[in-house]
């Protein structure tokens, strides 16, 4: 049975989680918020630090307790302590710390992937976590995020994955020269999400190891960027509307890489 504790050293660490990237990298530390997340990173091995569970829902503890055989600590919040050191409005009753998963860019291109996703400038939590999600739906071999990019671990970001997090190796703080070189020496060609592209996503050809690119929300890729791709695609769209968002904008090819991915196997 899973022991309940009270600590206010606790409580101002869990706060300071939410809030502060730097004191996540310090400690090695993120925080999910509710069940759904929690049940997601211990069925996929990550087992949570500490949890805590507000007291206005004592049969939460019966469900954390079946969760996991390695018992992590569970401390007992009030409902003003949740909102207190949550990071939305109307709080989960159930929070956790996570250690981070410390993917490094070299581990996943030693891995010879076939599929990659790359963030270049995401800013937007919700954004990122979308990428995430729809990178592991359409089953990408991993995630990069540009060294100028919103922190993965940030609560918006983490909420937004739905546990794909979880799911999928996500490299974060990776210098583009670096990736491009990475590419060039794998063999993986480059194709980035550009508006004003020539070539329509849907007539390119997926079969080979490759990487898809999406730029920041406002501006998209930078010229320094579009210089290094192998192939620039477009999504075309009624007379009005200029473009879809990042994270709507990569599920869109994504699913077309994974398409095109499983009619080439079908026929093999």
């Amino acid at each position: 049975m899973v022991a309940v504790s009270r600590s206010n050293q606790r409580v101002r660490q869990l706060r300071k989680l939410t809030r502060k990237a730097a004191y996540r990298y310090e400690t090695g530390t993120f925080v999910i918020e509710g069940l759904s997340l929690l049940e997601e990173a211990i069925s996929t091995g990550h087992t949570p630090i500490d949890v805590f569970v507000s007291t206005n829902d004592d049969s939460l503890l019966g469900l954390i307790d079946g969760l996991t055989t390695e018992s992590p600590r569970v401390w007992h919040l009030d409902e003003d302590t949740i909102r207190y050191v949550a990071s939305t409005k109307n709080p989960q009753p159930v929070l956790a710390s996570v250690p981070m998963m410390d993917v490094e860019f070299s581990d996943l291109m030693d891995a010879s992937p076939q599929f990659i996703v790359v963030a270049a400038g995401i800013n937007d939590p919700g954004n990122a976590g979308t990428l995430i999600r729809s990178a592991a739906a359409a089953g990408a071999d991993g995630v990069v995020f540009s060294e100028n990019s919103v922190d993965i671990f940030n609560s918006k970001v983490v909420r937004a994955t739905a546990g794909s997090l979880f799911r999928i190796p996500v490299v974060h703080s990776v210098a583009m020269s670096d990736f491009f070189d990475s590419c060039s020496s794998s063999g993986i060609t480059t194709y980035g999400l550009c508006g004003q592209a020539e070539t329509q996503y849907d007539l390119c050809d997926y079969s080979s190891p490759l990487a898809l690119l999406v730029g920041n929300e406002s501006t998209g890729l930078d010229g320094a960027i579009r210089e290094k791709l192998d192939v620039e695609v477009g999504i075309p769209m009624e007379a009005g509307v200029e473009s879809l968002n990042a994270g709507s904008a990569l599920s869109v090819v994504s699913f077309e890489v994974r398409r095109q991915r499983e009619l080439h196997a079908s026929n093999t």
